[in-house]
């Protein structure tokens, strides 16, 4: 995969978006580019949500909210974040009903990431001379 050099050299010239400033040491600065420290949202799979169900909450459930908690979990993508995906876990899982299901929902809804992730300039990690490299570009 081809590096985005002068992309990463910009970056570099830019404030990380949790940590702030990057350092002047490239071995540093890798490091900052690659930890896993900015959340951002995502989309779950519904067998992720069927994972996080509890089983006894669930035989709590009604037939018909089984049924559609069910039909939800068949869905390849959810936005537990918006939408029709949350308005449906959210009256599910309301109040008593979801003491342990509705927590571990939640906690699908965002994942973290690292800025070398987040900003895709052709390399799955950086490391010192990556950094060196850009930064000795004119």
């Amino acid at each position: 995969m081809t590096i985005d050099y002068q992309g990463l050299a910009d970056e570099l010239l830019q404030d990380h978006p949790v940590t702030g400033p990057y350092s002047v040491d490239n071995a540093t600065a890798a490091a900052e580019l690659n930890a896993a420290n900015i959340e951002v949202n995502r989309t779950v799979l519904g067998s992720e949500c069927a994972d996080a169900t509890d089983a006894d909450e669930f035989n709590a459930l009604s037939d018909a909210k089984q049924q559609l908690w069910v039909s939800l979990c068949n869905w390849s993508k959810i936005d537990l974040n918006g939408g029709i995906g949350l308005a449906t876990a959210q009256g599910i899982w309301a109040g008593a009903a979801g003491a342990n299901t509705r927590p571990a929902l939640i906690a699908l809804r965002t994942t973290f990431v690292s800025r070398t992730s987040q900003i895709n300039l052709g390399a799955l990690e950086f490391n010192e001379g990556h950094v060196a490299y850009a930064r000795s570009l004119p």
